[in-house]
């Protein structure tokens, strides 16, 4: 092949990260593919292959990339290159159709194309493009929110990074490890993935990496409750390094958005304008769904509910191109709000509903809590308190969220409206101070002037100065944001407050102890809530809390006012010292990190600084157990977040499925890595292996599980009826239509389908199940109008569907779609470890109750573990229920040898006849004999093992490596036998 060195040196360049050199040395090279394919040796394919991959992870020029390839985009005109080069073409294809900015791809077909390049980079042994395999698998899941499956293919990539010098696939394992963290609520995670991309980016110098690592450091920054300012600033620096240069330009429309929610945080709400009319003009359907949903939350605050509809409105009627589910049910979320702010109750509750069910299939924990609290907001607004406190108690299951401040200030701001609806004003009153803190930590004037208004409106009848004070603060936050009905609301308050002497005033410290208590979710609550209660005793001066980390490193959690400059630390050892003006006073002693409290004391002062500490002493253990549960709760957030998670813990077998072999052990596994998805699984396999049982299965562990199981075989209907019988019909539709059917879709609705032997759905009715597939909605024979669905459908057949796809009997676009998720049953020959415990299994299930135990010889059991099983599972358990009517009952009923049938008792016989029988040309040398006979016997097993490797390596003593050597050196190609899967009975059932 031309360009062998120039190839090499090309890998070796993109391995490092130097991908503009790469593209300054293949760009020339490129020549136009002559009609119908490139030769075979032909270096176009391959140098084609990797321009497209500096074209699209560098330069996100999807167009470009894609026209690099496209003359490669049909299997048939694949089939002629070798496999390395094969894999590589398919392997940037499916990039290129995962990728979230390429608005023409299709995604489902993305796994097919990686699948096809998973295959042959196995054969070549390629590490590195297993790898990248996994990391386009990652990227395909996150685009269409399948994100349990995405971590999982991102765990895969990383082993088998670990033996590869690969920067630029290290770049995109954190990359993307990040933002799959992100969404799944996992920061922890995300904190872990982020620094490591930072050091990638320090050590290569990259720009594009610096900039990524700062765009998601801002979003990290923003889900956690991080200052407005440092969230602007570290946009900005983004900004300015991923201007022109950024491959995925909706994740700089993502730090956008944290930027435009900093803002609205700050009240900088005409700055927001000033961005989004700067903004319009971009490519909307890029920017459109994350800068709308903010456009729409700053719409809700100002109380322009027309324009928030309009803006949701958009967004719900034009699907984002990537991760549509999620934005969707974030607008869902905000229509519920937008509802409820209008008293339109019945759709606030509808649209919240509708969300929480479509988070709990997306298995978002951040966007079901999200839910919840939004549902016991509507709760609330209609007086069903106990539906309400339902619904706040099923939030509580994800409390490690409440250690984040944005989610600790939504709750206590919703058990303030609990309490002070069932009539507790001081318990409301207590938990809407906590929010009024938490808010006010998070810069958010908005909703501080928000609870500075409840606080008020609970003590204006006994304390109207400090409400005088709440209502003149809110008032003109309100003004000023030009919000104003609430300004008005405030104003009209404080018009009719009473004119009454303020009672005596409390010790500060008095209520400390139910203070610290409620603001251990988080360190800074509780670093805030002491701090408010010393301003009241030591007013006017600076104070700070900080900590003091294992590693030496000295933070501010807190601080009021402004710091002395320059400022010295203490020694962490001394509970308390006085030095340059500052009083330092230990919170928290070893173990782990230590806290101090610091305030300004100028010396003559420092006698009546002693006083306080007279008083606060007694409440120092109390602070020390606040800020030990705070950092308990941040460090069980972080085991969830690394994925010590109860979904992630070792499934325990299912009931129904019978195994003792490895690669059902990984079937299995499989299973419980999918049970939270929602996309179409495809079960593959041959007649006999239990494709039902793994289909029911997979519904036994969904979410779906309580909800209905229906089964439909394609292959048992007349064509003329399938129509009918799946998606229903109306009174009268046809002749013979007396009564309204629902079909099977509609039957299953909220729970799973299952569409056994899915090869013989006629071709007719495919486009209707494709449509299904896509748009949830199905039309009935003789319906006027679409009925919304909410199904899981799970597919199976025996056949070989691409190569059906090849001849023109299944449609390639339904293919794809069905695909997403495939599992594959091995047959039984595959894992003859299952035999003796399904034999077992059969002999006491299927003998009468009352029967003796049935036991069966070892010369019987060798005979069953000898047969190779052409009907797998379904023939076995046949056998065993044959041999149990003919084996006698005295003295003690035994299966031996003769009661099997004799196809069985054969393979026993045929034991020791060779596997391969060559003849031998003795005017060969020996060693061209030895290789003529070696590969003869390799393929004679590939070919009873359906060109299964792994049973192949097994069958013959060697490892999968070494089986692929072997193959490689004697130019077998594994491919040939693998077509053959589908060569049995066509009408056998499975």
């Amino acid at each position: 092949m031309q360009h062998t060195q120039t190839i090499a040196l090309a890998r070796s360049l993109l391995a490092e990260g130097r991908s503009g050199e790469v593209a300054r040395m293949l760009s020339p090279l490129i020549e136009p593919l002559p009609a119908g394919s490139a030769p075979a040796d032909s270096p176009q394919p391959i140098l084609r292959a990797l321009l497209a991959r500096v074209r699209l992870l560098r330069q996100g020029d999807v167009s470009s990339a894609y026209r690099l390839l496209k003359p490669l985009d049909v299997s048939t005109l694949r089939e002629h290159l070798s496999p390395a080069v094969r894999a590589e073409v398919a392997l940037w294809l499916g990039w290129l159709h995962a990728w979230p900015e390429n608005l023409e791809a299709e995604r489902t077909r993305a796994f097919n194309l990686l699948a096809e390049a998973e295959r042959f980079f196995h054969q070549e042994l390629n590490t590195a493009g297993r790898c990248w395999v996994q990391l386009g698998r990652a990227l395909a899941y996150l685009t269409i929110d399948e994100y349990a499956l995405a971590l999982q293919a991102l765990d895969e990539a990383a082993a088998l990074k670990e033996r590869l010098p690969d920067l630029q696939a290290d770049g995109w394992i954190q990359d993307l490890g990040v933002q799959a963290a992100l969404l799944t609520g996992r920061y922890h995670r995300a904190e872990r993935a982020l620094r490591q991309l930072q050091a990638l980016a320090e050590r290569t110098g990259d720009t594009l990496l610096k900039g990524r690592a700062l765009a998601y450091q801002a979003l990290l920054k923003h889900v956690q409750g991080g200052a407005p300012a440092e969230i602007l600033a570290t946009v900005e620096a983004a900004e300015a390094l991923l201007s022109g240069l950024v491959p995925l330009p909706h994740l700089l429309w993502l730090a956008r958005a944290a930027r435009l929610a900093a803002l609205r945080r700050q009240g900088h709400w005409r700055e927001i304008d000033r961005l989004l009319q700067r903004w319009s003009g971009s490519d909307a359907r890029l920017v459109a769904h994350p800068i709308l949903l903010e456009a729409a939350e700053l719409a809700l605050l100002r109380e322009d509910f027309t324009t928030c509809e309009q803006l949701l409105e958009r967004m719900l009627t034009t699907p984002a191109p990537a991760q549509s589910r999620l934005l969707a049910t974030r607008a869902a979320l905000l229509q519920a709000r937008h509802f409820l702010r209008r008293n339109q109750l019945a759709r606030a509750r509808e649209w919240a509903d509708r969300a929480h069910r479509t988070a709990q299939e997306l298995g978002l924990e951040p966007l079901i809590l999200e839910a919840l609290l939004v549902q016991a907001q509507i709760a609330l607004a209609e007086k069903a308190l106990s539906q309400a406190q339902m619904l706040l108690q099923q939030a509580e299951v994800f409390s490690n969220y409440f250690s984040l401040l944005p989610w600790a200030a939504w709750r206590f701001w919703l058990l303030g409206e609990r309490l002070q609806a069932e009539g507790q004003p001081d318990e409301a009153r207590a938990h809407y101070v906590q929010a009024l803190s938490a808010y006010s930590l998070l810069g958010d004037r908005y909703h501080t002037a928000q609870m500075q208004l409840a606080v008020a409106q609970l003590v204006r009848s006994t304390d109207s100065a400090q409400a005088r004070s709440l209502l003149e603060a809110a008032a003109q936050t309100f003004e000023a944001l030009g919000v104003a009905s609430r300004g008005q609301q405030a104003r009209h308050m404080l018009q009719h407050l009473p004119h009454q002497a303020s009672p005596a005033a409390l010790a500060p410290e008095s209520q400390l102890g139910n203070v610290l208590a409620r603001a251990a979710l988080s360190v800074e609550l509780v670093a805030e809530a002491w701090l408010q209660v010393l301003e009241q005793l030591w007013p006017d001066r600076w104070l700070a809390v900080f900590q003091h980390t294992p590693e030496g490193e000295w933070t501010s959690i807190r601080a009021h006012g402004e710091a002395p400059a320059p400022l010295s630390f203490p020694s962490p050892d001394k509970p308390q010292t006085y030095q340059d003006g500052v009083a330092w006073l230990q919170l928290r002693a070893l173990p782990g990190p230590v806290f101090f409290m610091a305030a300004r004391v100028a010396e003559i002062e420092y006698a009546d600084w002693q006083a306080i500490v007279a008083r606060l002493r007694p409440w120092l253990p109390v602070v020390a157990l606040a800020l030990d549960h705070a950092l308990l709760r941040a460090r069980q957030f972080g085991e969830l977040a690394n994925g010590h998670a109860p979904e992630d813990t070792q499934p325990s077998p299912l009931e129904d499925l019978v195994y003792a072999s490895p690669t059902m052990r990984a079937l299995v596994n499989q299973i419980y890595r999918v049970r939270s998805s929602h996309s179409p699984v495809l079960i593959l396999g041959e007649s006999g292996t239990g494709k039902e049982l793994i289909a029911r299965a997979v519904h036994a562990t969904s979410d779906r599980r309580e909800a209905p199981f229906i089964a439909f075989n394609c292959a048992n209907v007349p064509p003329e009826l399938i129509d009918s019988h799946l998606f229903g019909h109306e009174k009268g539709a046809f002749t013979g239509a007396l009564q309204a059917n629902p079909g099977v879709i509609r039957a299953a609705d909220g729970g799973t389908l299952f569409l056994d032997e899915i090869g013989d759905l006629p071709l007719e009715v495919q486009p209707k199940l494709l449509r299904f597939l896509q748009e949830g909605e199905i039309f009935p024979l003789g319906a006027r109008r679409p009925v919304r669905v909410n199904v899981r459908v799970i597919a199976a057949t025996h056949r070989d569907l691409e190569a059906l796809v090849r001849e023109g009997k299944f449609r390639e676009d339904l293919y794809y779609r069905l695909n997403v998720i495939p599992l594959y049953v091995p047959p039984l020959r595959e894992r003859r470890e299952d035999i003796p415990v399904l034999v077992r299994h059969f002999l006491n299930t299927l003998r009468p109750p009352g029967a003796p135990a049935v036991s069966i010889t070892s010369r019987a059991m060798e005979a069953l573990m000898r047969y190779d099983w052409p009907g797998n599972v379904r023939q076995l358990r046949n056998e065993i229920e044959r041999a149990l009517v003919f084996v006698a009952s005295e003295p003690a009923p035994t299966i031996d040898l003769k009661d099997l049938s004799p196809v069985v008792q054969r393979a026993q016989r045929d034991a020791t006849a060779p596997l391969v029988r060559s003849a031998i040309d003795s005017s060969q040398p020996l060693e061209a004999i030895l290789a003529d006979t070696e590969k003869a016997l390799i393929e004679q097993v590939l070919a009873d093992h359906r060109g299964r490797i792994s049973a192949a390596a097994r069958a013959l003593g060697l490892t999968r490596q070494g089986l692929y050597k072997k193959m490689k050196r004697l130019g077998i190609d594994p491919g040939r036998f693998q077509h053959r899967r589908a060569s049995t009975n066509p009408t056998a059932t499975s």
